[in-house]
């Protein structure tokens, strides 16, 4: 392919959403709004942005779903997702890649597998497209993109908007997510020297911040629940605060 597939407006398209998210400070201001600018350039039915934490498990928090409902979103996380066939690719794959469904396996397989049958073909979007984000060899993100049997296909001029986009939309995503993280361990550095909490007690705060459950949080220090909630009382006592909801203010 040769830059003349693109018509200069669509160049010029392009060029203004690329100048919007270098101004984006948010990284949910970023999934957000990527998902709905992508429409000026590749129409799509359904579409979603998969933020990674760096566990590599998804952010749901900071992830953007768009045109889906709340049910459809929540079968695919808790089930759809791990068995879509996309996987093949991220779980391979050393650096940021464009794809396209049609081209990750043969149709006739394609149309056997589960995620085809139960998830893409009941919601007649049976086409997908995207871009898998990578950052030294780890996934940090998924752009996802769905059309309906009407719509068809996403074509070769579609992968090639996304082939020229997905190094800015990495570096984007990988700068934003860098400082929000900078921002939140800096906050809780402050938290811990103000309230004189414990190194361990530190390392629970820090699981809180993460989103980590009691059972989490013992498995990932090796400790008891019972320790778990010893820390967190003598953590109450010490910032002042009742419960999970005010710490996650006061770390805020």
């Amino acid at each position: 392919m040769n830059n003349m597939i693109l018509k200069e407006n669509e160049w010029n398209t392009m060029n203004n959403i690329l100048l919007d998210m270098y101004e984006i400070r948010d990284i949910n201001e970023l999934t957000d709004r990527l998902l709905k600018t992508f429409r000026m350039l590749i129409p799509y039915t359904q579409g979603y942005y998969l933020i990674f934490n760096k566990e590599g498990k998804i952010d749901v928090k900071q992830s953007s779903f768009i045109f889906s409902d709340d049910n459809s979103v929540d079968e695919y996380l808790k089930h759809y997702y791990h068995v879509d066939y996309l996987k093949y690719v991220s779980d391979f794959t050393k650096k940021t890649v464009t794809y396209r469904d049609t081209d990750i396996l043969d149709e006739d397989i394609r149309k056997k597998t589960e995620f085809y049958r139960e998830f893409l073909r009941p919601k007649n979007i049976p086409y997908g497209c995207g871009i898998i984000l990578l950052k030294e060899e780890k996934i940090i993100g998924i752009i996802n993109l769905f059309r309906s049997s009407e719509l068809g296909d996403f074509s070769d001029k579609d992968l090639y908007i996304l082939d020229n986009l997905k190094l800015h939309l990495r570096n984007i995503q990988y700068h934003l997510c860098a400082k929000e993280i900078e921002g939140k361990e800096s906050k809780l550095d402050s938290v811990c020297k103000q309230y004189d909490l414990s190194e361990r007690e530190g390392e629970v705060v820090q699981l809180v911040n993460d989103g980590c459950s009691n059972s989490e949080i013992g498995e990932k220090l090796s400790i008891s629940i019972s320790t778990v909630k010893k820390h967190f009382y003598n953590i109450y006592n010490k910032t002042g605060v009742k419960n999970r909801t005010q710490l996650l203010v006061l770390l805020k």
